[in-house]
């Protein structure tokens, strides 16, 4: 059975007298026919609709203390309003508007994409992130996370306003997700939301869903970089979707490798305290993870006649987590550290209305502190090693490297 066009999530927090509201749509790149048109129409839904020209937009926006922003990314169309809590209902109706109303006017549309534009030429001027896409493309192609979420220079070229009115009627049969926190009553907040957005988007339906992921052979693929005297390394695989239940177990995973934020993990220990071997280590086991599958993600920024090094570094380090597993202490800092974190992911009104739309969006209860809890406690040694085993085999993982030229 097909899920309602509309969702809505209420939540009363007692901090700051403010309130948050956000509007998801299930539309973003992932389901784009041209390169870089979700970013743009996500982008326009601020700027102009049947009711005001942008400029009022912003201009009453300012005058009312309200922050409005909106954009897409890979899964979702958003629409973000922030204000005084006294303005609730002000944050709502203009969301329905701005969501629903929306002209993509033509001048404004030329605005945006110049934006849009200058930023993916921004990005490819730096060669870490030059490199960084080079290696999703070796992960993805032809799914639309193997490109920047900006799109492509053809595509953006090729895109009209009337293109992302097109892109957003997909978006807006996709679903929506509203939600709205802050000191406010919930059930007056949920009901006057529902009256708002109730019969302003069409029936839902399936609107398709994007090419499958498959990558490019290669084992390893080189990136010449124009600039800059360092190079970047990057290794791993595609791993899972968010709803995995492997996905706790590469969680702690990753934490074990290095992702803590600190210098404890096994890469960052071995290849830079110990070794010398590179400047900056990052680990990621789950990076993107959503409705599609996420990725490992091992990045070293080194010099250029360390690559093979630190390349051999890896995968040795790798091939002994495979063999020998990790110990019940590496289990247990990791999960400390991890359950330590999440007061940090529910401290303001932003935080819980966009975590509120994520379990919507996902169809996991993400905003039950004990359902991360458990998730995370039910995980031990085994499961690590299995995880480990399945995606971090060395002779199972492509590896992309950006040298200056």
């Amino acid at each position: 059975m097909m899920p309602p066009p509309v969702v809505i999530r209420a939540r009363r927090w007692q901090g700051a007298p403010l309130v948050s509201v956000r509007v998801w749509l299930r539309g973003g790149s992932r389901l784009e026919r041209i390169p870089g048109q979700a970013l743009v129409a996500g982008r326009l839904l601020t700027e102009g609709t049947r009711r005001r020209r942008w400029r009022a937009i912003a201009q009453e926006a300012e005058e009312r203390g309200l922050e409005i922003a909106s954009g897409a990314g890979l899964e979702l169309q958003w629409l973000a309003l922030d204000g005084l809590s006294r303005d609730w209902e002000l944050a709502l109706e203009w969301a329905a508007e701005l969501v629903s109303e929306s002209t993509f006017p033509e001048e404004r549309f030329e605005w945006v994409r110049r934006q849009v534009s200058t930023e993916l030429a921004s990005q490819l001027d730096h060669p870490e992130l030059e490199t960084a896409w080079a290696f999703s493309d070796h992960l993805y192609r032809p799914h639309p996370a193997s490109r920047p979420l900006e799109g492509t220079v053809e595509g953006l070229s090729a895109l009209s306003a009337r293109e992302c009115r097109r892109h957003h009627r997909r978006a807006l049969a996709s679903g929506a997700i509203v939600t709205v926190v802050g000191e406010i009553d919930e059930k007056l907040a949920a009901a006057r939301a529902e009256s708002l957005f109730a019969g302003r988007f069409p029936q839902r339906r399936e609107v398709g869903s994007p090419l499958l992921p498959v990558g490019v052979e290669e084992t390893w693929r080189r990136v010449p970089l124009a600039s800059g005297e360092q190079a970047h390394l990057f290794c791993g695989r595609r791993t899972v979707a968010r709803a995995d239940a492997s996905l706790p177990a590469l969680v702690l995973l990753g934490t074990i490798l290095g992702s803590g934020g600190g210098l404890s993990g096994r890469l960052p220990l071995r290849l830079r305290e110990r070794e010398g071997l590179a400047y900056e280590v990052g680990v990621e086991t789950v990076a993107g993870a959503g409705l599609d599958a996420g990725r490992c993600a091992l990045y070293l920024g080194t010099a250029p006649a360390a690559v093979e090094r630190a390349a051999a570094a890896i995968r040795e380090e790798l091939q002994r987590l495979c063999d020998d597993g990790v110990t019940e202490r590496e289990v247990r800092d990791a999960r400390t550290f991890l359950l330590g974190r999440q007061p940090f992911y529910r401290e303001t009104a932003r935080q819980w209305s966009d975590l509120l739309a994520a379990a919507e969006l996902y169809g996991q209860p993400l905003d039950r502190t004990e359902w991360v809890t458990e998730r995370l406690r039910g995980v031990g040694c085994g499961e690590v090693l299995a995880a480990a085993r399945a995606f971090l085999r060395p002779e199972g993982l492509r590896w992309t490297v950006g040298m200056p030229v």
